[in-house]
This record gives structure tokens, sequence and C-alpha cells, in this order.
């Protein structure tokens, strides 16, 4: 499989966010925007920027994966006296932490400029692409932005299903410029993200490759009709089906139930030209082939070239890297009168001993050597599922679907006519370990507490902005 990895030279006056800073960039790799974007071959160059930030350590390539986000959750051993320790406890006092935080806000708001200035000339050089290329590249820098701006809105915004104030909290970027962007209540940024996807939707539903081939032929542009390889491996490309994954997402925080199940259900019932699902849930024996991270559950992934070795990195199996604590393991991640055919305990997670105690270490992504598959899975089937499953009306629906999900992570099925709530909430824990969604889901649902009983509240979910943010701002 080809795999996006080139590096891009950066756009030169790309500024981040409301601050008035310029990206880190070295002056002689800088190209002029208007030299860049004068060819299509320069916009694709720009968005593959775009998607090379996205694995950035302080986004998915780390922070935003199996770091920052998943301490937030209680997830992972600390040691006394580290940011780590001060993140789960939520000291967001604390300078390292706010440091943290800091840098995840900068790099968000760095890949927004990146597609901003994309977009902000797109439509004056419309007539420079070849077929389809405009709304392909388009729809999929509409579908980034949104996709930041959503993970911005998740950490720093407020509890959605809270009080909400008519107080600007967050700006909602779609320009490129040295002046502080205005913030936005939150109804008006949910407005802004909904617009970006209603038209990224509108735009790959008329070009995307992904609605007329299977994953598996998109893999190889021999396999199939299309213009040159920046058209092929539409999973780890912002594709249609991620951008209504997105719109899921997106509804589904803003507690429009009926929504949320609808795009969901899109995207669980979709099928390839032959009729079959163009996914479905991951089993044992996907896991077993090497698909540990279940990435062919992917809707929307990155292509990591080297997640191997970041995994090995992270995840060092000799117990020097992030790992849980048996405890935390046995009595409430996969209590052990649970786990017995759960294939995700069995195929994801390794234990050793170590200074006399057994601890757990995720190798979800770890790949194998001869055959790795290197990609990291940013929307998943499973939460697909999770969705309607919650979100539905339907008992009966719910049920079906908790039975089919079940089935493929080898557990007990169960009636979600009660105490639905509790069984998701278990059951999600367990699904997206390591992936930076646990912390959303108790902030979405207004927990007051996690699975092992650490208090929640409105204080430690809301993230703190940077300093110069607050200047700025008059936060």
């Amino acid at each position: 499989m080809k795999k996006i990895f080139a590096i891009i030279i950066a756009l030169i006056g790309f500024i981040f966010s409301a601050c008035n800073d310029w990206l880190d960039v070295n002056p002689r790799t800088q190209v002029k925007k208007d030299v860049l974007l004068e060819t299509q071959k320069g916009f694709r160059d720009v968005l593959t920027g775009a998607y090379i930030r996205l694995k950035n350590d302080n986004l998915y390539g780390g922070e935003m994966m199996w770091g920052t986000i998943e301490y937030l959750a209680q997830h992972w051993v600390v040691a006394t006296g580290t940011t780590n320790a001060y993140l789960q406890a939520y000291n967001y006092t604390d300078g390292s932490v706010k440091d943290r935080f800091s840098a995840i806000f900068k790099t968000y708001y760095q890949t927004i400029a990146d597609v901003n200035g994309l977009l902000e000339v797109i439509d004056k050089k419309k007539d420079i692409f070849t077929k389809g290329n405009y709304e392909l590249i388009k729809g999929e820098a509409l579908g980034i932005r949104a996709l930041c701006h959503l993970d911005v809105l998740r950490l720093w915004g407020p509890v959605p299903s809270g009080e909400i104030s008519d107080n600007k909290i967050l700006p909602y970027v779609k320009s490129v410029t040295n002046e502080i962007h205005d913030y936005s209540t939150y109804e008006q940024f949910v407005k802004l993200l909904l617009e970006d996807l209603d038209e990224a939707e509108r735009l790959l539903k008329g070009v995307d490759p992904i609605l007329e081939y299977s994953i598996a032929n998109l893999q190889d542009e021999t396999t199939c009709d299309v213009e040159d390889d920046f058209w092929i491996d539409r999973q780890v490309r912002m594709n249609y089906y991620s951008v209504l994954a997105l719109k899921a997402r997106l509804y589904f925080w803003t507690q429009d139930m009926p929504n949320a199940a609808l795009y969901a259900k899109k995207v669980i019932d979709a099928k390839d030209p032959s009729g079959k699902k163009m996914w479905t849930l991951a089993t044992g024996v996907t896991m077993e082939s090497g698909d540990l991270a279940c990435a062919s559950e992917s809707i929307f992934g990155l292509s990591v070239y080297d997640l191997g070795k970041k995994a090995s990195s992270s995840f060092d199996l000799t117990g020097n890297g992030i790992h849980e604590q048996s405890f935390i393991m046995d009595y409430y991640a996969f209590p052990t009168g649970e786990r017995t055919t759960d294939v995700r305990f069995d195929k994801q997670w390794t234990s050793l001993s170590k200074n006399g105690q057994s601890i757990y270490i995720c190798q979800k992504f770890h790949q194998l050597s001869d055959n790795p598959m290197n990609e990291l899975p940013l929307i998943r089937l499973a939460e697909m599922y999770f969705i309607v499953m919650e979100a539905t009306s339907s008992t009966t629906e719910a049920n079906g679907l908790f039975s089919e999900y079940a089935s493929s992570r080898g557990i007990a099925t169960a009636d979600l006519s009660s105490n639905k709530l509790r069984t998701l909430t278990k059951e999600f824990n367990k699904e997206f370990y390591a992936e930076g969604q646990m912390f959303f889901f108790y902030k979405r649902v207004n927990a007051t507490g996690s699975i092992n009983y650490i208090p929640l509240n409105a204080e430690r979910y809301v993230a703190p902005l940077p300093e110069r943010e607050i200047v700025y701002n008059n936060k």
C-alpha cells in the first residue's frame, strides 16, 4: 500500500490561531503561498502537509491518542511529581501542564492554518484543476478543519449536556491573518462546524472514489480507474464516509441523538459496488493477522510509516514505557470474571512482572515486522455502533447492534433495556483504551466519576487555554 509520508515544505506567512505567532519553519525551505498554490500539485502538497501535521506528537501521533488525553481519562501508571501525574490530578495550574495544553492547542491551529491557506484561494483557482480534483481537495481540507475544531471544542469547550452560556468560548478560524481572531459562542462554533461538514459532504459525494470502489480496490491504483495515486488509500484520507462519521460524532456531542444515530447508521450500512459492507467489525482472527488496532474498521485514519517504532518506544514491552497497573485492569478495565473470552484482552494486551508487581502493556499499535500495517485509526466502525446503541430510541435496535458487536469481541451479550449507559461506559473504555476517546465520553455524558471512581466535574472537564489566549481575549 502506498503511504503518505512525503515531507512538504511549509507555507510562508501561515499563522496559528488567535495568537500572533509565526509557524516555526526554516526560511530556506519557505515557498511563498502565491507561488505554491499556482498549480494543482501545489494544492495537493499543502493538503498532504496538513495530514503530516496531524501525525505530530502533540496531536494524534502522541498526546491526543495515548498521551495527555488518556491521562485525563485516568489511564496509565504515573510517577509522582511528573506532568502526567498532575494531569491525572487535573492540576491545571501547574506550569508543565499549561505548557502541554498550549502545545496541543497551538498544533491544532497550525493544522487549521495549513488548510485555511488552501481554502482561502481555491475557489479563485478552480480552473487549474483537472476533473474532480477541486472538489476532492476542498472537501478533504474542510473535513480536516472540522476534525481539528471539533476536538478543540471537545477539550476546551463546555460540558455539552450541561448549561450552555452565551459567552464566547473559542475561535473558529476560517482565514489566515495576523489579526486576532474573534471568539465564537458555543452555538456559533457548532454552527460553523456543521457548515464545514455539510459542504465537505456535498463536495465529496460527487467525486470520492470510495463511493465507486471497495477499500481493497482503493489500495492499488491499478485496480480502479483513477487519475493517479492521489486518489487511492481513501481510508487514510478525509473521505466521504469519514465526513459522515464526523457529523455523527458532532451530533452526538451536541446531544442531537436522532441525527447522531442517522449519520452513524449511514456509515454502518455503507456498501461497496458489489453489495458487501464497506467495513465490518474486527474479530480475534483479524487481530491475530496483525491488525491489533482494528485498522480494518478505520473510517478515517492516518498512515504512519514508523508506527511500529513509535509503539515500541511508547509501549515498551519490557515495562519501561506506558503501562497499566494490574489493580485497574483486574477490577475496573477488564475485570477477571469478564475477560476470559474477550479477544481485546487476549490480543491487545500483554502482562509481565516488574518490581515484583504485575503490569499490563497495551500492544494495539505494535506492528508485525514482516507485514506492518502502519495505520493509525482515528474514527472506527465500533464508534458508530456505540453512537447508535446509545442514541437510538429503539431497544430492539440497540440490543441487535450490541449482540453483533459482542460476537465480534468474544464477550457476552447484554440487554440494554436497563443499565444501558453503565454497560456502554464499561465497554467503551475497553474498546478505546489508548485511542484518546474515553475522557470525551465522560465529558459528553457529564459523568461524576471515572470507572475507577476518580471524581469528575465541569472544572476538570475543561482544559486551560494558553496564557496568551487569555490575555489577548480578556478571558
